[in-house]
């Protein structure tokens, strides 16, 4: 007697889940498939549904290297630095000079004889201005942003619908270009005319 009262209970509960199943898949059918009488009505509410989907921001970041003349300050402050560093391989050269020199005499000419940093320029080092650059490279950085819809439609005219995706961002979220190109797809409605 217990076994058939289990039986029944799950016959009962097998035909109650069918129903349940059948009669919610057929309101998720029409909701996600709405059907219109005209082209021009379907066309409105799925501009609607766009609108109420709201806007996602892409950022796009670029970057600029451009060439800008040095001020005069600018190249005061690189022609002190250009000084400094001679200056200090003259000492060097000058130390090493002392070092090596056995007599009062040898130590006295080295300070006469000092050899320039390089062959272009003298050993006081008023030809080597020219080196001091008279340009400096500077990059700019743009950031451009755009808003794009979470949601948009296709129409497929041989098929007498628009064909509808939302993806898979926030509203107001923002994202770079990259990330746009690699949007999951969150959800799929058709608009049927």
């Amino acid at each position: 007697m217990a076994g058939s009262g289990v039986v029944g209970l799950l016959i009962y509960a097998g035909f109650f889940y069918a129903n349940l199943r059948r009669t919610s898949s057929t309101l998720e059918h029409q909701e996600l498939r709405p059907s219109y009488p005209t082209q021009a009505q379907a066309e409105q509410e799925a501009e609607r549904w766009i609108e109420e989907g709201g806007t996602f921001t892409v950022k796009t970041t670029q970057r600029f290297r451009r060439t800008i003349p040095l001020t005069r300050q600018e190249r005061l402050k690189l022609e002190l630095l250009a000084d400094e560093k001679r200056r200090a391989l003259i000492e060097a050269d000058y130390e090493a000079c002392l070092n090596q020199a056995a007599t009062d005499l040898a130590k006295e000419l080295c300070s006469f004889q000092q050899l320039p940093p390089n062959e272009n320029s003298t050993a006081s080092g008023t030809g080597d201005i020219g080196g001091v650059p008279s340009t400096k490279v500077i990059e700019d950085v743009r950031v451009q942003t755009s808003q794009r819809p979470r949601r948009t439609c296709t129409p497929v005219s041989s098929y007498r619908r628009l064909n509808c995706i939302e993806f898979d961002v926030d509203r107001n979220e923002e994202v770079s270009r990259e990330q746009q190109n690699s949007l999951e797809v969150r959800g799929y409605r058709q608009f049927r005319y």
